[in-house]
């Protein structure tokens, strides 16, 4: 399998799912790759060597991967949420949306080929989602994404990415928390604490993605709503206005 399998994942797809471990992400993006490549929308039911599965996912180290598979499956039975979606069959653009990427999922040996197969159907309204038009993200799943060891790198690579054509992204500490999961009882409540996270994370993608020169360029700490400014593509000219920059990330906190 090949390093530079790359899907073009939807970005309100990437935001719609950041919600997801790093094994649901990653599960998420295999299956992405797998509906893109072979084209299977039309198909209903979909079976996935469980190698092939495995490796998509950088399991080949862990001993304890049918489990991880399977918690992943099941992660993605869990509804996602999309903004500004156009119903395929009443033509209704809802502010928000709600589906799940998985109707089923299982496993089970394929005794012709003597194999494990991966079994899922695809809900017919994401596979929809997935072909809308609008803006997307290209992800290369096995070089870099489905890489990162902690989720807290790979929600910031995918949502970062989306923004790949910026010269820099301000996000506030309350959009960061959301952005990462994290609660208002979490030790990362704190500025501090969260910028050392955030700054970590920087590191972690930096040295391992294509978007080498990310880094914190500063923090206003004494403002009311406290801001991270985050570069992306220093070579770039274009810079998100204020209110652009609050759209976009006005987006991803209406659904909490």
């Amino acid at each position: 399998m090949k390093n530079t399998i790359t899907i073009h994942k939807k970005n309100t797809i990437t935001r719609g799912a950041d919600f997801y471990s790093t094994m649901g992400k990653r599960a998420l993006n295999s299956i992405y790759y797998l509906l893109q490549k072979h084209n299977l929308y039309q198909h209903r039911i979909i079976t996935i060597r469980f190698s092939t599965m495995r490796k998509m996912m950088n399991l080949e180290k862990d001993n304890r991967y049918v489990e991880t598979i399977k918690k992943a499956l099941l992660e993605l039975r869990e509804p996602i949420d999309l903004n500004n979606f156009t119903h395929p069959e009443t033509g209704i653009k809802f502010q928000w949306f709600n589906c799940s990427v998985l109707n089923e999922s299982g496993f089970h040996k394929d005794e012709k080929i003597n194999e494990w197969l991966v079994h899922i159907e695809v809900s017919s309204i994401f596979k929809y989602a997935m072909k809308q038009e609008g803006s997307f993200t290209p992800l290369n799943l096995i070089q870099y994404a489905n890489k990162f060891r902690t989720k807290y790198a790979m929600k910031l690579y995918e949502y970062l990415r989306s923004f790949g054509a910026l010269k820099y992204i301000d996000i506030s500490q309350k959009h960061m928390m959301k952005l990462l999961a994290l609660d208002e009882n979490s030790k990362y409540r704190y500025m501090s604490d969260l910028t050392i996270l955030v700054e970590r994370q920087l590191r972690d993608i930096a040295k391992n993605s294509d978007i080498p020169k990310v880094k914190l360029l500063s923090q206003k700490t004494l403002t009311k709503d406290k801001i991270f400014r985050i570069q992306i593509n220093p070579n770039s000219k274009k810079i998100a206005d204020k209110l652009e920059a609050e759209t976009a990330l006005e987006k991803l906190i209406k659904r909490f």
